[in-house]
């Protein structure tokens, strides 16, 4: 799978993505990113006070990102996005931006490259068990990574090289970069029908102008394997 909100299918080498041959670029949630575990457990309680609990499901992860006022452009590249998707049917990666991380340091990149955190506790090498992959961001540009191993409070090792998502460079990141946990996620049905129209900007409406309606709303993102 490379496909990543709201950029749509990675392209190598490049801080861009496309969706029905239109390249774009990243953009994060302006007003926010909030995560929560998801817990299905049955409670009991007997006469006796005693609780008899069942798990119902296994855990799962929810993201939601809230916007405030973006361009018609933007709001335009959130909604293709949506379009391209097939609800809860197909899933694509997103980022978790409420959990930021500064990194120590960053090896060079290449199949083992070694990012020093003192908390790891976010990532995981097993396939569909927390998250397997990480994004490398400086602001401007990124690079994804698939975590092939954790040491626990000291580092991630991930490979950068191995699918060579994103343009970031690894000077960069030593500089200003953070990482973010990435999750395989679905979308759910009406998943942008929150969003409201606020002022009209009289400028050019297109996919660089900044014209039209500003939009402000939120979308919200189910994960797909447990935590």
């Amino acid at each position: 799978m490379a496909t990543l909100f709201p950029i749509g299918t990675m392209a190598a080498s490049t801080s861009l993505g496309s969706i029905d041959s239109i390249s774009y670029s990243m953009l994060e949630p302006n007003n926010g990113c909030k995560s929560d575990p998801n817990y299905s457990n049955l409670v009991h309680e007997f006469k006796s006070k005693a609780l008899f609990t069942r798990k119902i499901t296994l855990p799962f992860i929810s993201i939601s990102y809230t916007y405030e006022n973006i361009w018609t452009k933007e709001y335009n590249q959130i909604r293709h996005f949506v379009d391209s998707m097939d609800d809860d049917l197909t899933s694509f990666y997103t980022v978790d931006w409420s959990k930021g991380q500064n990194p120590t340091s960053f090896g060079a990149w290449g199949a083992t490259t070694v990012i020093a955190i003192d908390d790891t506790k976010l990532y995981s090498a097993t396939t569909g068990y927390k998250s397997n992959n990480v994004l490398i961001w400086d602001g401007a540009n990124w690079k994804l990574g698939v975590v092939a191993s954790v040491i626990t409070n000291t580092s991630i090792t991930v490979n950068i090289t191995g699918t060579n998502f994103g343009g970031l460079t690894q000077a960069n990141a030593t500089a200003r970069g953070y990482i973010y946990p990435i999750y395989t996620c679905y979308l759910g049905a009406n998943s942008i029908s929150g969003f409201t129209k606020g002022e009209y900007v009289s400028q050019p409406v297109g996919l660089t102008g900044v014209g039209g309606y500003l939009y402000s709303g939120s979308i919200a993102f189910r994960g797909k394997y447990k935590i």
